[in-house]
């Protein structure tokens, strides 16, 4: 699972992580190329700098948090 992918399911919240979800819904994580497996966490936390209020770093990172546990309860690794 991808943070993108779990972030479109929260858009429908009514919490501050649905806020965020709704707000990035336009700004699409593009993945550097690169030799090495790309830092999704780093990726989206560039978007969350440098495209939205600068309120919502503190709800990316509850909702990474979130995210990371919703990974380990399916069995995937959270990185």
């Amino acid at each position: 699972m991808k943070f993108e992918e779990w972030l479109i399911a929260q858009q429908s919240r009514q919490d501050l992580i649905g806020d965020l979800a709704r707000v990035l819904s336009n700004h699409n994580a593009t993945m550097p190329v690169s030799r090495r497996k790309p830092d999704e966490h780093q990726v989206w936390a560039d978007i969350v700098v440098r495209k939205v209020n600068s309120d919502h770093v503190f709800i990316f990172n509850d909702a990474w948090q979130e995210f990371q546990l919703a990974k380990e309860a399916t069995g995937e690794s959270p990185n």
